[in-house]
């Protein structure tokens, strides 16, 4: 995983975030933060876990 593909998978998530955001009429859920930040923690588990061997 390079940094490319984080920034990549980040930004979608940020961009799917806000439309989930924007459609849905419950509320501010957040997940415009939820979501990067999520994405953020699997790339980096996964940059880990390559590492490793």
């Amino acid at each position: 995983m390079s940094y490319g593909w984080a920034t990549v998978f980040t930004l979608a998530a940020w961009f799917a975030g806000l439309v989930i955001d924007v459609n849905v009429r419950v509320g501010d859920l957040g997940l415009r933060t939820v979501l990067p930040v999520i994405v953020m923690g699997c790339c980096v588990m996964k940059y880990i876990k390559g590492n490793s061997k």
